[in-house]
């Protein structure tokens, strides 16, 4: 792996490349970064003391949705804060260095693609976060229609330019590094 940041300028006059992510290549990195969160959840709840479970419950899913409601009614207000915002925490402790840096979640690195600028640079790492995910983290929390609202935000991926609605918010593209920027030299890609 090279530890350069990208800084994929193309050079003068050389022909632009679409070199953005294939779909595939941003829901595996989507993925991912999915089985991460879980695991990290995983831990918490295993912290919490919400993962043993009545064995003759499981069976039964309103049995089961009593219990966990029940364990976290009886969480400190200070362990419900830390359940609701760990999401959050747990984000940025696991991709804050790899954003700051790269422009790349985990999953992203691993699939070899990155966030950048419309100009082929590692965004801001404040403008990415506000931009990019605060305002996703937000849109799905109104309450009845957040679900329909990220559904629309992810949709948009399906238009030509393959960019989501928070992509043209935080004015970011999604690039696969392998793909150099220009026809003809090669330019400096992370990988």
């Amino acid at each position: 792996m090279n530890d350069q940041a990208p800084d994929l300028q193309p050079a003068p006059n050389s022909p632009q490349v679409d070199n953005s992510a294939s779909l595939g290549q941003r829901f595996a990195a989507f993925m991912l970064d999915g089985v991460f969160m879980v695991i990290s959840m995983m831990f918490l709840m295993q912290y919490l003391g919400m993962t043993e479970f009545d064995p003759n419950k499981a069976q039964d899913a309103q049995a089961m949705q009593s219990e966990i409601l029940a364990k976290v009614a009886a969480l400190s207000n200070g362990q419900k804060v830390l359940l609701a915002l760990f999401p959050y925490i747990s984000f940025l402790v696991l991709h804050g260095y790899l954003l700051s840096r790269y422009g790349q979640t985990i999953g992203k690195r691993i699939m070899g693609i990155a966030i950048v600028t419309m100009d082929n640079r590692v965004p801001p790492f404040f403008q990415l976060i506000v931009q990019r995910y605060l305002i996703q983290w937000l849109a799905g929390r109104v309450p009845m229609v957040g679900g329909i609202l990220r559904l629309v935000d992810i949709l948009a991926i399906f238009r030509a330019d393959k960019r989501c609605i928070h992509d043209h918010l935080a004015g970011t593209k999604v690039i696969d590094l392998r793909i150099p920027v220009t026809q003809g030299k090669p330019t400096s890609i992370i990988v």
